[in-house]
């Protein structure tokens, strides 16, 4: 899969642009009322980063077994897609946390028999409706890898979903990078759009945001502090002052002949 990510990713050649007047740059943004330095949300697990200042995903378990260890005013409580007399209970418990937001891991529907042993618990139009309804707060869909389940999330009244390919590995399916521009133009400006795939730089950062993702979750070891000053990087090199000067512009013109 990572190769696949890896291939996408690279495809998205970037273009320096050095005669401008850009000397410093900046990538602050807001999401869920929550000013950032950049638009990166950290997926913290075991063994990966802290999550510093700003917004970070966390499971929701770890939220609810451990309230007195993390920040509920810049935590989004990740659940996992559990039987709904299960799930319930706890959104409704993570929701007088009085957290920003939830969010829904779909992603682990794949890791199903013969492929993982997880079970099937898909979530319907009227399972998320129920769900959003309990959270009282904006409700996020991780793992959305098409178009019709980005169109469903909107139908439904939730307010975000995190792209990540990782539903349709075994299903040949294509990457994170390749599928977010055509959920971007059957939902951007009625959903937040986020891009939750492979992340090795800087750089992989500015293609997620160019291509019009409005932050990315990043489940990474490398340094945010890091990522941003790469990210920076890349604004400079390519003239781009603040995010709404990132776009396709950026990239190299013949990978889009076709579009």
């Amino acid at each position: 899969m990572n190769e696949r990510e890896i291939a996408a990713l690279e495809s998205y050649q970037l273009l320096p642009r050095l005669i401008h007047g850009v000397h410093t740059v900046d990538s602050r943004c807001e999401l869920l009322g929550v000013a950032l330095d950049s638009p990166l949300l950290p997926l913290v697990t075991a063994g990966n980063q802290s999550p510093g200042k700003g917004l970070c995903l966390l499971d929701a378990d770890v939220c609810l077994a451990h309230p007195e260890t993390f920040s509920p005013a810049s935590t989004l409580p990740l659940l996992a897609t559990e039987k709904m007399g299960i799930l319930m209970p706890k959104v409704r418990k993570l929701a007088a946390l009085d957290v920003p937001g939830l969010v829904l891991d779909v992603s682990h529907l794949a890791d199903t028999p013969p492929y993982g042993s997880r079970d099937w618990r898909p979530r319907t139009r009227e399972d998320l409706a129920e769900l959003r309804a309990a959270a009282g707060s904006p409700l996020w869909l991780y793992g959305v890898s098409s178009s019709s389940d980005a169109e469903a999330a909107v139908e439904v009244g939730l307010e975000g979903i995190v792209v990540h390919a990782g539903a349709g590995a075994y299903l040949g399916g294509p990457s994170t990078i390749e599928v977010l521009p055509e959920i971007l133009d059957a939902v951007a400006g009625m959903i937040g759009v986020y891009a939750g795939g492979l992340v090795r730089s800087g750089i992989d950062l500015f293609r997620y945001l160019a291509v019009g993702a409005e932050g990315v979750v990043v489940g990474s070891d490398r340094s945010l502090s890091n990522l941003e000053a790469e990210l920076h990087y890349a604004m400079r090199l390519t003239g781009c002052e603040t995010l709404s000067d990132l776009g396709y512009e950026a990239f190299f013109a013949p990978l889009f002949e076709e579009w």
